[in-house]
C-alpha cells in the first residue's frame, strides 16, 4: 500500500540525493516529521547529513523576535489599554473572560490579515460598502450588507447602543494594545505570523536552505499563504488528497485544497496515486450502545479472520475521536500486542491527582468563618477528601475513626483545624486565606503527595509523574499570577484562579514511553495528519466528536466574520472532514465504534461524515452492532423458605424486654423478604449522614418535644389552663425543641447548645407550628386525665407454632394514654402520611400484600391489646391517631371509625385477638416463605433494596 509520506520521501531523495542537508521541510505537525525520516531512512544506502524538519508554525515563529507572552499578562495588558480607552469602571476579575474572547479575536485579525480599521468602523451608510470595502467579493459585501442593514430596522435599543459605544473603541484598543506588546517584545501567535507575513511582503529574506518543501497542509491563513508566496521559487509543495472529494465541489473537504492547488501547484513530476476510493476497502460502522463499551470492538478488529497485524509502525493504528477513552482502549488492546506507542500523552486532567486538586479548590470555594473565628466547611466538601484514594490510607485507622465520628453525631459543618491526624491533613486542610497563598498551598500539598509516592511499587510509578507534572504547571502558573499582580497590582479573584488553574493544570500531560516507529500506534485525531495506516480503528466517531461540536465565543458578530473572511464553523468542518477522508483513503480495513447512548453533551449519533460514507459514495460499508449482554431485565424472584433454624431464631429473640413490635407485624403484612433481613438476619440499616431533618427523625422530635412538655402533667386531671400555661411559655417549648434537635439529629448524649442554621431553622419552625396546634386541640378537649405518656407495654399472645401452643410477647412503647369522657384512648402520634381512618370489617387489617394497607388501625388496635392485657384495665378502650398532617383539618377528630361508627376496642376484640393469633402463628412457622412485596413502589426506599436487586 502507498504511503503519502513515503512517497514524499522518495521524491526528495531522488530531487536531492547527496545534498539533503540542503532541504527544509515543512509539516503540519511532529509527528509526520518523524515518519517521514523513517521514510527517508529506508532510501539510504550510507550515513548523510539529513534535511531540516520543522512544522509550519515553528518555521514562520523562527523569523520574528517577538516572544509569544503568557496569556494572563496578555489579558493584563490588554485590561489596561481596554480600560483607557473606555473609561469602564469594571474590575479586572469581570474583564477577564471576555478579554480571553476578545484576545482570540484579535489573533484571528491578525493570523488573517484583515483590516482591523476597515472591520471596526460603523458603516452607517449600505452605500459606504462598495466603496470602503472594494477589495471584498460579493458575497463578502453582501454578508457585510446583512449585518449593518439589520440594525436599523431593529430599533435603537439600549443593548445596541452598547455594542456600538464598545466597537467604536476596539480598533484604538487593538492598535495600541500592539503597539505596548512590541515595547515589551510580547506578542500573541497572530501577531507573530502577521508580522513575519508583512516583513516577507517587503523584502523577503534569505533563506539559509537551498530548498523548501511545503508538505501535507491543508487549511492555510492568509498569514501562511503570504509567507508561502515569498518562499517561491524555492519552496515546492507537496498535497496530500484525493479526486473523490477535490473534484467534487459539494464536498466540504475539498475546500482548502482546490484553492491550495491553485496558488501553490505541485510538481509536475511529483507522482501520487490519487484514486484511494476507488478499490474496495473493508469498513465497517459499528453501533455500540456504550461509551467505554467502544473499546471491546478493537480485540474484535486485532483478532479478525484473515487479517495479519505485524509490529511495522504504519500498519495499524487506533484513532481516538473522543480522547476519554485512551485508557480503556489500552486496557482492551490483547497482551500479545507488546509494542504499542502512545502519542498523545496522558492528559494530566483525567487522573485522580487533578480531580484532588479539584476537590481542594471546592474546598476553597466554600469553605466559611464560624462565629468563634474558625474555618469550617460543609460535610460534603470534607468527606469527599477523605475518602479519596490519595488520602485515605494515611493514618488510615484515625480517618475511619473521624467518618465514622461525623455519622454518628450528624456532623452537617466540620471546623478544619480537627482534622490534624497526621501532618499531610493538617496541610490539606490548613486553608490560606489569600488567593495570592492557593499557589504556594497546591504546591505545597503535591510536593507532599511526591515525597509520599517515593517509595511506591514499581506498577504504581505513573503517579509521581502525573504529580511532578502537575506541580510544574502549578509552579508556572503562581510564577504568572505573582508577576502579573507585582507589575501591573491586579487583583486576581477566586473565579479567576479556578480558570486559570483548569487551562494550565489542564493542558499538562505525561508522555508515555515508547519507541515512535515500532507496533501500533495509539493516537487523536490531529496527530494523524500526513500519516497512512493500512488497518485503522476509529474510537467515538460521534456527531459530536468527529467533528468537534465546539466553536470559539466572539466577539465580532457572525456577518462581519463572514465578511471579513474570519474563520467560523463551517471551515472547522471542513477541516475536520478532510481530516477523516485523508485518513482512510489509503486504509484497507476501516472499523468506525460510535456510541447510541444520548446523555450530556453525546447526542449518540453516527458521524456525518459516516452518512456521507453510506450515501455519498459507492463504497460498499458494512454496519452492526456490537452487543453485550446486560442484565437489565427483572431479576427473578427472591424466596426464601422457611425452617426451624429460622423460626428457633425469632422464638430465641422473643422476650418481654424484646417483643413483637406492630411494626414488625406491619412489615411481614406488607414484605415478608424485609421482615426476614431485618428480624432474622438482623442486617442493620446503613448510617448515613443526613443533610437535613428526614421525617424519621422529625418525629422523633415531634414525640420528643410533646413527651417533655407534657410530662408534668401525667397523672393529673389536665385542665385547660394548664395548657395555656404551657402554650404561653414560648422559651419553653423553644428550649424542648432546641434539646429534642440535638438529641435525634446532632444525637447529642448530653444536650447542649444547638445552633439551627438552613433548613433546620424552617424543621425548627415547623415543628413549633405542629405543637401549638396540637396544644389547642387539647385545650378545646379539656378537661381529661392524661394517664401515660411513651410507654412501654408488653403482654403474652397464645398462638398454635411448631406443633404445639406458645406464648409470644407482643409490645411497644404507646405514645399517649389519656381518659375522656369515661373512655381510655390509646393515642398514636403519627408525622407521616395516614391512608385511612375508617375500615368495615377487622380482616381487611390483615389483608397480605395490600397495595394500601390499613398498619396505623392495625397498630392502634394492637396497642390496645398490648395495654388491656399489660394494665389489666378492662374499660373500653378507644384507638385514635393524631396526624400531624390532618391537624390544620377544619374538621379534625383523631378517632377511627368502623362503619361511620367509632371504633371501641371491645366492641372487635374477640376477632381482632383470633386474626392476630393466626398471623402471629404464620410468623413463628417454620413452614413460611420469605418472598418480596409484589408492589415495587414499596421499595424505592427501602433499605434492602440492592440485596433482592431493585431499584
Amino acid at each position: 500500500m502507498e504511503r503519502f509520506l513515503s512517497r514524499c520521501a522518495e521524491y526528495i531523495y531522488r530531487k536531492h540525493n547527496g545534498h539533503l542537508h540542503e532541504v527544509c521541510i515543512i509539516f503540519p505537525n511532529r509527528r509526520s516529521g518523524v515518519f517521514f525520516n523513517s521514510y527517508l531512512q529506508k532510501q539510504l544506502n550510507s550515513p548523510v547529513i539529513g534535511p531540516h524538519v520543522t512544522t509550519v508554525n515553528e518555521f514562520i515563529a523562527g523569523y520574528s523576535e517577538l516572544q509569544q507572552g503568557e496569556k494572563l499578562q496578555l489579558i493584563s495588558d490588554l485590561f489596561g489599554i481596554f480600560k483607557k480607552h473606555t473609561q469602564t469602571g469594571e474590575s479586572f476579575d469581570e474583564f477577564f473572560f471576555w478579554g480571553e474572547v476578545l484576545l482570540s479575536d484579535f489573533n484571528d485579525i491578525d493570523n488573517y490579515l484583515v483590516d482591523a480599521k476597515d472591520l471596526f468602523s460603523n458603516v452607517a451608510d449600505l452605500k459606504e460598502i462598495d466603496q470602503l470595502f472594494d477589495y471584498l467579493t460579493p458575497e463578502q459585501k453582501n454578508a457585510l450588507s446583512l449585518f449593518w442593514g439589520s440594525i436599523p430596522a431593529s430599533g435603537k435599543k439600549a443593548h445596541h447602543e452598547k455594542f456600538f459605544t464598545i466597537w467604536q473603541k476596539l480598533y484604538p484598543v487593538y492598535s495600541d494594545f500592539k503597539t505596548l506588546l512590541r515595547k515589551k517584545n510580547s506578542s500573541y501567535a497572530g501577531m507573530i505570523s502577521r508580522e513575519v507575513a508583512e516583513r516577507f511582503r517587503e523584502n523577503a529574506p534569505d533563506f539559509e536552505f537551498q530548498k523548501l518543501y511545503v508538505v501535507g497542509l491543508n487549511a492555510l491563513n492568509p498569514c501562511e499563504k503570504a509567507v508561502f508566496k515569498n518562499l517561491r521559487p524555492k519552496a515546492e509543495f507537496l498535497w496530500d488528497y484525493d479526486e473523490f472529494y477535490l473534484e467534487d465541489v459539494k464536498n466540504e473537504a475539498g475546500k482548502f485544497l482546490r484553492e491550495n492547488i491553485r496558488q501553490f501547484p505541485p510538481p509536475d513530476d511529483f507522482r501520487l496515486n490519487t484514486s484511494g476510493f476507488s478499490p474496495k476497502k473493508n469498513i465497517n460502522l459499528v453501533a455500540v450502545a456504550s461509551v467505554y463499551g467502544q473499546t471491546q470492538e478493537i480485540a474484535h478488529f486485532l483478532d479478525a479472520d484473515g487479517v495479519e497485524i505485524n509490529n511495522e509502525f504504519d500498519n495499524c493504528a487506533v484513532v481516538l475521536a473522543d480522547e476519554s477513552l485512551l485508557y480503556p482502549a489500552l486496557g482492551a488492546i490483547p497482551q500479545k500486542y507488546e509494542s504499542i506507542n502512545v502519542t498523545m500523552g496522558y492528559p494530566v486532567k483525567n487522573s485522580v491527582v487533578y480531580g484532588f486538586l479539584l476537590l481542594l479548590l471546592n474546598l476553597l470555594k466554600n469553605r466559611r468563618q464560624n462565629k468563634e473565628g474558625r474555618s469550617i466547611a460543609y460535610h460534603r466538601f470534607v468527606t469527599d477528601i477523605l475518602n479519596h484514594q490519595l488520602m485515605v490510607n494515611v493514618q488510615p485507622e484515625e480517618n475511619r475513626l473521624f467518618l465514622e465520628n461525623m455519622k454518628k453525631y450528624n456532623r452537617i459543618t466540620i471546623p478544619l483545624d480537627e482534622i490534624n491526624f497526621s501532618a499531610f491533613h493538617r496541610l490539606v486542610f490548613s486553608l490560606p486565606d489569600k488567593i495570592d497563598d492557593y499557589s504556594p498551598y497546591l504546591l505545597n500539598v503535591l510536593g507532599a503527595m511526591y515525597a509520599m509516592t517515593q517509595n511506591a511499587e514499581p506498577e504504581n510509578r505513573f503517579l509521581p509523574e502525573l504529580i511532578h507534572s502537575l506541580y510544574q504547571a502549578m509552579e508556572k502558573m503562581g510564577k504568572m499570577i505573582q508577576d502579573v499582580q507585582k507589575e501591573q497590582g491586579r487583583e486576581i479573584s477566586e473565579p479567576v484562579f479556578i480558570r486559570l488553574f483548569s487551562q494550565y493544570a489542564g493542558q499538562a500531560s505525561v508522555a508515555f514511553e515508547g519507541e515512535p516507529l515500532k507496533g501500533m500506534q495509539v493516537m487523536g485525531i490531529l496527530e494523524t495528519r500526513c500519516l497512512d495506516f493500512e488497518n485503522l480503528i476509529i474510537l467515538g466517531f460521534n456527531e459530536n466528536k468527529w467533528p468537534r461540536a465546539f466553536t470559539a465565543p466572539s466577539f465580532i458578530p457572525f456577518n462581519i466574520r463572514k465578511g471579513f473572511g474570519l474563520p467560523g464553523i463551517d471551515e472547522q468542518d471542513a477541516m475536520y472532514a478532510y481530516y477523516f477522508l485523508r485518513l482512510i483513503q489509503r486504509a484497507k480495513r476501516v472499523t468506525a465504534t460510535y456510541s447510541t447512548i444520548k446523555e450530556g453533551m453525546g447526542t449518540g449519533e453516527l458521524s456525518r461524515y459516516g452518512y456521507q460514507l453510506l450515501y455519498g459514495t459507492q463504497l460498499e460499508i458494512q454496519r452492526s452492532t456490537l452487543g453485550f449482554r446486560f442484565l437489565n431485565e427483572q431479576s427473578p424472584p427472591v424466596i426464601i423458605d422457611g425452617s426451624i433454624d429460622r423460626r428457633k431464631v425469632l422464638v430465641e429473640r422473643n422476650s418481654l424486654e424484646t417483643p413483637l413490635s406492630p411494626t414488625a407485624v406491619n412489615m411481614w403484612l406488607q414484605c415478608r423478604l424485609r421482615f426476614y433481613f431485618r428480624y432474622i438476619l438482623q442486617l442493620s440499616e446503613p448510617d448515613e449522614m443526613k443533610d437535613e431533618i428526614d421525617s424519621p427523625v422529625f418525629g422523633s422530635i415531634f414525640h420528643e418535644t410533646i413527651e417533655n412538655l407534657y410530662r408534668p402533667l401525667v397523672g393529673k386531671a389536665v385542665r385547660s389552663a394548664d395548657l395555656e400555661n404551657i402554650m404561653s411559655n414560648e422559651l419553653l417549648i423553644e428550649n424542648e425543641i432546641r434539646k429534642a434537635i440535638g438529641k435525634h439529629y446532632f444525637k447529642q448524649s448530653i444536650p447542649a447548645k444547638v445552633t439551627l442554621e438552613g433548613k433546620t431553622i424552617l424543621i425548627f419552625e415547623n415543628i413549633k407550628t405542629f405543637l401549638r396546634r396540637l396544644i389547642e386541640i387539647d385545650i378545646k378537649l379539656a378537661p381529661f386525665e392524661l394517664i401515660h405518656l411513651e410507654k412501654k407495654f408488653t403482654a403474652p399472645l397464645l398462638i398454635a407454632a411448631g406443633g404445639k401452643f406458645q406464648e409470644v410477647y407482643l409490645g411497644g412503647t404507646i405514645d399517649r394514654v389519656d381518659k375522656v369522657g369515661g373512655k381510655y384512648r390509646i393515642i398514636d402520634y403519627k408525622t407521616g402520611n395516614v391512608e385511612s381512618f375508617t375500615l368495615n370489617e377487622v380482616a381487611e387489617l390483615f389483608e397480605k400484600d395490600n397495595d394500601k394497607p390499613k398498619k396505623e388501625i392495625l397498630q392502634a388496635l394492637i396497642y390496645c391489646h398490648v395495654f388491656q392485657n399489660d394494665s389489666g384495665v378492662r374499660e373500653d378502650l378507644q384507638p385514635a391517631v393524631y396526624s400531624l398532617r390532618k391537624l390544620f383539618d377544619e374538621k379534625f377528630s383523631p378517632d377511627l371509625k368502623m362503619n361511620k361508627n367509632p371504633l371501641l376496642y371491645q366492641v372487635v376484640q374477640q376477632e381482632f385477638t383470633e386474626k392476630l393469633q393466626e398471623l402471629v402463628a404464620e410468623i413463628f412457622s417454620d413452614e413460611v416463605q420469605y418472598y418480596q412485596t409484589p408492589h415495587e413502589k414499596y421499595c424505592k426506599y427501602c433499605s434492602y433494596n440492592k440485596i433482592c436487586q431493585r431499584y
